[in-house]
């Protein structure tokens, strides 16, 4: 991946994908204006009227219909600008139906994640405004304050991506060892979950022939190998999908500001996931390592504690070869709606040619 600077407008043509329209339904208008209103007055500690609501379908909704609106407060010149977020899985886009089961586990999960653990003024993240959780009505709303447009996604230069590679140092730093109380709600990556995986990708590997077949038997029987030892890492909390689509970028002082997004895959694991994560694409070697070593130091500075190169580099190959046959099986059954099935049968290749064509050993561990 060239490190040359992409502009927006550029980035943007390249990237921008059809969404197929939704027209707003004018008749959910009262209803989330109470909501609204509740929240900020929950929030803002006085009475909060709202004087004009205007909403807008957003194009670039992926699994769930998102909307920004533009809110005037009774008594505040500037409007408030916040984006809508509707969680039921029976309204999510069209490719998102066909990829995903009715849960609506995920999206009570990116809740309780803004309600107990993530914190605008500690970790920059959006201020959760205000929410409506009724199931008997098929109301799951969530209004955020609106982070903008600028998505990390759109940008190929280096400095914006080892920003981002030090907000995740930081957030793991930050959420080592916190109390059961405050993260039993999170999934947690342990032994039973990766064999989770393994037998997911077993039943693929029936669907698949010829080198297809043989690459993912081969990333199969290495990642095996290694599930008690994955099992036993060091945890902490990681977002799950800390791709560039999923943070946003606003402008600063002291250089671009990450906003992660999306926390619906927030678990308890390895935070070399989220690394995995951040550096999988096409990426030259020395683009990687430069987010690899944006990482470590942070966390480092963080911790106190330093981190040896050669451990840190064959943890993040194991954690990355599970997130591989992950994705793998994930994409599998959909393989023709997507382009990522191919993106990680490639990436699965490369890890096995670089990392395990001599074994990786199953003793290291991030200090």
């Amino acid at each position: 991946m060239s490190v040359a600077p992409s502009t927006p407008a550029v980035a943007n043509r390249k990237r921008r994908r059809a969404v197929e329209p939704r027209p707003v339904d004018e008749r959910l208008t009262p209803a989330m204006r109470q909501t609204l209103e509740a929240g900020l007055t929950r929030l803002r500690g006085r009475p909060i009227r709202i004087q004009d609501l205007r909403r807008q379908f957003s194009t670039g909704s992926s699994s769930f219909p998102t909307e920004r609106l533009r809110v005037s407060l009774k008594g505040e010149r500037r409007p408030l600008l916040v984006f809508f977020k509707d969680l039921n899985p029976n309204h999510q886009m069209e490719k998102a139906q066909a990829v995903r089961a009715f849960d609506l586990e995920p999206g009570r999960r990116e809740l309780q994640m803004y309600e107990t653990i993530l914190s605008p003024e500690r970790f920059g993240t959006l201020h959760l405004y205000a929410y409506r959780w009724e199931p008997e009505r098929g109301r799951f709303w969530a209004f955020f304050e609106d982070g903008g447009r600028t998505v990390l996604h759109n940008y190929l230069d280096m400095p914006r991506w080892t920003a981002a590679a030090r907000w995740a140092a930081r957030f793991h730093a930050a959420t080592r060892g916190l109390p059961d109380t405050q993260t039993r709600f999170l999934p947690r990556y342990d032994a039973a979950h990766y064999r989770q995986c393994a037998e997911r990708v077993e039943q693929l590997l029936s669907h698949l022939e010829g080198a297809e077949h043989d690459l993912v038997a081969r990333g199969l029987e290495c990642f095996v190998e290694r599930i008690e030892w994955l099992s036993a890492l060091p945890q902490c909390v990681l977002h799950g999908q800390y791709f560039g689509k999923n943070i946003l970028l606003r402008r600063s002082k002291r250089g671009p500001k990450v906003v992660v997004i999306d926390w619906e895959t927030a678990a308890l694991g390895p935070g070399t996931f989220d690394v995995a994560s951040l550096t999988a694409g096409k990426w030259t070697r020395d683009e990687r390592d430069a987010m690899r070593r944006a990482y470590c130091a942070q966390h480092e500075a963080e911790t106190g504690r330093r981190i040896e190169q050669e451990a840190f580099r064959e943890e993040l190959a194991c954690v990355a070869l599970y997130q591989a046959l992950e994705w793998l099986a994930w994409w599998g059954p959909h393989r023709a709606l997507s382009r990522h099935f191919g993106n990680f049968l490639r990436e699965l290749a490369t890890l096995l040619e670089d990392d395990f064509a001599a074994g990786v050993s199953r003793t290291v561990e991030v200090a």
